[in-house]
């Protein structure tokens, strides 16, 4: 499953631009502080609705929303960047929320590989 956008509305493609510009902006300041290594796992979800929901739960965790690695998903979405000793509690958390979730995938080098469902 690819990560899609619902809305076909004028405004709604703004909100989903204007988001992947935030978490483009985002994710380069990560990597240029060296921050975006610290994490050691991405969640993604079946669809950027689903990423956005789950943005505003992460507070709490050592992790950070940023526009899904092309490495897992080729397409637009929104995943969030864990450390380990946070992902079992998030995953948790988001489910408890009723938030989906793609997949979750681990940093190996530059890439990521899927390691639960």
């Amino acid at each position: 499953m690819k990560p899609v956008l619902k809305s076909k509305t004028l405004p709604g493609k703004a909100f989903f631009l204007l988001t992947g510009v935030r978490l483009h902006i985002k994710l380069y300041i990560l990597k240029a502080l060296k921050v975006f290594d610290r994490y050691e796992y991405c969640i993604a979800f079946p669809s950027v609705e689903e990423g956005l929901r789950a943005e505003k739960h992460i507070r709490g965790f050592k992790a950070v929303s940023v526009p899904v690695p092309d490495e897992i998903v080729k397409e637009c979405g929104v995943g969030v960047l864990v450390g380990e000793e946070d992902l079992d509690r998030l995953l948790e958390h988001l489910e408890g929320k009723g938030i989906k979730v793609l997949g979750v995938y681990r940093k190996s080098g530059s890439a990521f590989v899927e390691v639960r469902r």
